[in-house]
């Protein structure tokens, strides 16, 4: 069956042509983790595949590969159990430093509850389907009910689907992350807004906004040693409740005492996250410097939300990842993963309803008994 092969590589061409176009329209799009998550499921599947037509070579007949496709979700999730064990204990690692360094809270002890979350769900999803198989549908299913041994295809193969888009989820934001976290944006920009977050109680710059500031104040000296261009700051963030000034005054302030002129200082003081960051930064660009060129300073596991939340706002920006501790970050990521996994209800939704309705389809060609 060699044209299943040239038709999972040809699938994998395609899907990298889409993510390369994808890729130099923008940098931060859901669509981008959807391919990158894509691939790498069809990639496995290629493998698995080329594995199985090896170990089948007497002759390889419909209903073989009819069976190779219904195993293929466990196989898939099966090796990404492994892989993602491996990382729950390095973000189990993490939080512990974390922890013992910052002390404990329900926050700072996110990677592990994540890591336990998934261990638990992936272990009860394998219990609820064996337990379903075993004492549900195959029993009602020979006693002359087929419709219980479609189920039987149909209820497994929708919940490994479901799990192995979790999966790829992960990994494509993952990686994704990883790369928006290293690039550079092009030295032509006009403004630079700096994503605020927490101060101290004096109004001083915690670790983590100061190194978003101080990334910034580099980026501005690169751009302006490079091309003789220089840039504004618009450091963006509210009042909290515990803040005696606005994020924005606060490192507004940090950059003056630190080189930057006063002209070249635009706080935006109302902002109270990161939509609202973006979005009042751009209506205070727009009044100053119609299409101007902007780029954006954030923590690096906060960049790749950040541009998606920029693209979603109208503003073409490009980031700019500042560096945090190895500690910190994994936690971080967590928190931002699932923060994007919420920004795209709508795409799960149909994501199930397609697994929906390629389950039902094989339910159907089951109870028929198409292939045998």
């Amino acid at each position: 069956m060699g044209y299943v092969l040239v038709f999972l590589i040809a699938v994998s061409i395609v899907l990298g042509f889409l993510l390369y176009r994808s890729l130099k329209k923008t940098l931060y799009s859901y669509n981008n983790i959807l391919l990158i998550g894509g691939l790498l499921f069809n990639a496995v599947f290629l493998v698995v595949a080329i594995r199985f037509f090896l170990t089948i070579p007497a002759g390889i007949t419909p209903a073989h590969l009819y069976e190779a496709l219904l195993t293929f979700p466990r196989t898939f999730s099966y090796y990404a159990v492994f892989v993602i064990l491996f990382i729950c204990v390095l973000l189990g690692i993490s939080n512990v430093e974390l922890i013992r360094r910052e002390g404990f809270c329900l926050n700072n002890a996110l990677s592990l509850l994540v890591a336990g979350l998934y261990i638990g769900g992936t272990f009860a999803i394998y219990l609820i389907i064996d337990l379903l198989q075993k004492y549900v549908f195959i029993p009602l299913g020979l006693n002359n009910n087929p419709i219980f041994l479609v189920l039987d295809t149909m209820i497994p193969l929708f919940l490994l689907l479901m799990l192995c888009y979790f999966e790829c989820i992960l990994a494509g934001t993952g990686i994704l992350g990883w790369i928006a976290a290293r690039a550079v944006p092009t030295y032509d920009k006009d403004y630079i807004i700096i994503l605020g977050c927490s101060i101290d109680k004096r109004g001083g710059l915690l670790p983590l906004l100061r190194g978003r500031v101080n990334r910034a104040v580099r980026f501005a000296w690169d751009q302006e040693v490079a091309t003789g261009k220089q840039l504004r700051y618009v450091p963006s963030g509210g009042q909290g409740p515990n803040e005696i000034m606005s994020e924005g005054s606060a490192m507004g302030f940090y950059l003056m005492t630190h080189g930057a002129e006063e002209e070249e200082v635009i706080p935006e003081k109302k902002s109270r996250n990161t939509w609202e960051n973006l979005c009042f930064s751009k209506k205070i660009i727009d009044e100053l410097t119609p299409n101007a060129k902007v780029a954006f300073a954030t923590t690096n596991y906060h960049i790749l939300r950040s541009g998606i939340l920029a693209n979603k706002a109208g503003l073409d920006a490009q980031g700019i990842a500042g560096d945090t501790k190895w500690y910190f970050w994994p936690n971080g990521f967590v928190r931002e993963f699932f923060a994007i996994l919420a920004m795209e209800m709508k795409v799960h939704l149909c994501v199930a309803a397609i697994a929906a309705v390629l389950c039902i389809l094989i339910g159907w060609v089951e109870y028929l008994g198409i292939i045998a």
